[in-house]
This record gives structure tokens, sequence and C-alpha cells, in this order.
């Protein structure tokens, strides 16, 4: 019994690794075209995660600190916006 468990676990696993490296295969790109769209959705998801990341780290760095340093920390941030603003409308 033991046996057949474990031919059976054995068959079963070869099953798994054998699927997921024809699954990968696929996945390769035929032209340069297709290439540089994968590179911009890995680089996309990429930036959005390391942003998730950051936006997390600033709202647990806040939560930390004082009421009146938090009040700070949203004026900053709010100027910052504006002097952003203000530069692209001058550059345009």
């Amino acid at each position: 019994m033991k046996t057949l468990f474990k031919i059976t676990l054995l068959l079963l696993m070869c099953f798994i690794a054998h699927n997921s490296a024809y699954a990968q295969k696929s996945k390769n790109p035929t032209s340069v075209e297709e290439a540089e769209k994968m590179l911009a959705k890995k680089n996309k998801k990429k930036n959005k995660e390391a942003k998730k990341a950051m936006k997390e780290a600033k709202k647990n760095f806040a939560d930390i600190q004082s009421k009146e340093f938090k009040k700070s920390l949203k004026r900053n941030a709010k100027r910052h916006k504006k002097e952003a603003r203000r530069k692209k409308r001058k550059n345009r």
C-alpha cells in the first residue's frame, strides 16, 4: 500500500512539473513588439508594487508620529503637490 502511494505521488509530481514546464515555453515572446509589451507590463507591475509599498511605509511612519507632526506632513505633501503642478504648467 505504501509503495502504491509513493508511486502515485511520484507520477503526480512528474505530471505537475511537466505541465508547468510546458506552460513556461508558451510564454516566450515571438516578436520584438510582444517582448516590449511584456517588459512594459512587468515594469508597470513592479512600479505599482513599489508605489504601494512606499505608501504603506509612509502611513506606518505617520502613525507612529505625534499629531502635530502628522499635520506638518500633510501640509508639506500639499505644498509639494502645488509646486509640482506649477512646474508642470510652467513647462508647457
